[in-house]
């Protein structure tokens, strides 16, 4: 009798694992979600999430919040053996699409405290290791015109030392996340990121890499957010960035190489956009390095997260120097790794200044000389 009660619970599972999460989904503000069905294995101590789904409940965006093939949630064994009850996480082909819009009901932007509650309430044992397969973000932007429509495709992630709720004795950036990408246009991203996820403020260390980027392929997003669009050329950015108690301290550094701003053969253009498009060919034209053939500045920003304050004038003498004195590395000024990053950041917090861990951060190193 014992073994068919068992048995019996052990079948009904899934169906109660599947009710309670899409109950649970239900409850989000302003979304709804669903999981088409629900995989329990005792042995491994896990549960599969098939096809789960959230999106805008007023039906005004088209495109699901989030979406993936499935989600697998297991106790790490190997944890159990040092005293630790912690779970990994790996989501297969996962969708992340976020929406701006003119106006609010027609967006999906907001990532906030009460994505931390249903992960919490869906997966109740602390996450230390989340693993991402084959993923993609995707930004929209319906407001500007032409439509904006850039993702980042074949993500591949991995990070580690998560956790659901703030351990005491913790390092300052518990987190560890690694990432690799494919953009529109053929680019190569990479992000190496330390962060304390559960701060009440952006508590992080970032370093990222965006390289051969076909410039044609950007046409929408030039022609919406600058203005022009090119037949031709190719882009790299780099940025860094650390962000400590509402504060933030960093550079981007962006390379335009070999770009052709030239009408092709038969279009015609606005006269508007031919007069704007000759007058940013000819700035491009002062400030390119002509043995490179490459328009390069670094733009230095900083202040609260809620006050950005940019450089312009530094990024403008970055452009004069590129172009006729000393050309910018073509990659990140710091070659600190992560986790000597990490190191210093957390020295700097003990003496209560977060100056020298920025300066780690934000130097070029005198020992590196620039390319040919």
């Amino acid at each position: 009798m014992v073994a068919v009660l068992v048995l019996a619970s052990y079948l009904a599972l899934p169906f109660i694992l599947k009710r309670a999460i899409n109950a649970r989904l239900e409850k989000i503000p302003d979304y709804t979600g669903w999981v088409e069905r629900v995989d329990v294995n005792i042995f491994r101590g896990a549960y599969t999430l098939h096809a789960p789904v959230i999106l805008k409940r007023n039906g005004k965006v088209q495109e699901p919040f989030f979406r993936a093939d499935e989600i697998d949630f297991s106790i790490a064994w190997r944890e159990i053996f040092r005293g630790k009850l912690v779970s990994d996480i790996v989501l297969d082909r996962p969708q992340l699409t976020f929406v701006a819009a003119k106006s609010a009901e027609a967006a999906q932007v907001a990532v906030d405290k009460r994505w931390q509650e249903v992960i919490n309430d869906i997966f109740p044992i602390d996450i230390t290791y989340l693993k991402i397969t084959d993923g993609q973000v995707r930004y929209i932007n319906q407001g500007m015109t032409p439509k904006v429509d850039v993702r980042i495709a074949h993500l591949d992630a991995l990070a580690t030392g998560l956790r659901n709720r703030p351990v005491a004795g913790e390092e300052e950036f518990p987190a560890k996340i690694t990432a690799r990408g494919e953009t529109i246009g053929g680019g190569h991203l990479t992000l190496l990121t330390q962060a304390e996820p559960l701060a009440d403020q952006p508590h992080f260390l970032v370093k990222l890499e965006l390289e051969g980027v076909s410039l044609p392929a950007l046409n929408d997003f030039l022609k919406a957010y600058a203005g022009v669009d090119v037949r031709a050329g190719t882009f790299n950015g780099y940025v860094e960035v650390v962000a400590r108690n509402g504060k933030f301290n960093g550079y981007f550094k962006p390379f335009f190489a070999d770009v052709d701003f030239s009408t092709p053969p038969g279009e015609t253009r606005p006269l508007g956009q031919k007069i704007w498009e000759t007058l940013v060919r000819g700035f491009a034209w002062i400030f390119k390095n002509h043995a490179r053939n490459e328009v390069a500045t670094k733009i230095p920003f900083s202040g609260e997260i809620s006050n950005l304050q940019i450089g312009g004038w530094a990024a403008f003498k970055a452009m004069f120097r590129h172009a006729f004195i000393e050309p910018l590395l073509k990659k990140l000024d710091s070659r600190a790794e992560a986790g000597g990053l990490a190191e210093k950041a957390k020295e700097d917090k003990q003496v209560g200044s977060s100056s020298a861990a920025d300066k780690v951060l934000l130097e070029k190193p005198a020992a590196e000389t620039p390319k040919p």
